[in-house]
């Protein structure tokens, strides 16, 4: 049976502590693809934090997600494991290790999936 997707009430960073407090570790998709291995490179919530104009999501090894405009937070399913998908932002930043300059920046359409 597939879980239809639904939009979430609340403050963003709320409802993603919510998710990581319920399935622990998570993958995360980017709109370019995987980040690590399928399924296999599970990540912890480090923080969450809603920003004037957006949210700001922390996760194990310093590894940070910036999104501009307003997100759109939707619980659904994603190859058939819970997830936690967000879109809706105007533009999202990732910068993959703590201390490395490597930022890549995703522009709207695109969405950032969490995957337990």
């Amino acid at each position: 049976m597939t879980r239809k997707p639904w939009m979430t009430l609340g403050p963003p960073a709320h409802i993603v502590e919510r998710f990581f407090e319920k399935h622990g570790r998570a993958g995360l998709v980017l709109p370019d693809g995987w980040y690590g291995r399928p399924l296999d490179s599970l990540f912890a919530l480090t923080s969450a934090v809603d920003l004037p104009d957006g949210l700001k999501i922390e996760i194990e090894g310093g590894r940070e997600l910036i999104f501009e405009g307003n997100v759109t937070i939707v619980k659904t399913e994603f190859e058939k494991y819970p997830a936690l998908r967000i879109e809706g932002f105007k533009s999202a930043s990732w910068n993959p290790h703590d201390g490395v300059v490597h930022r890549q920046t995703y522009g709207e359409p695109g969405a950032v999936v969490f995957v337990s």
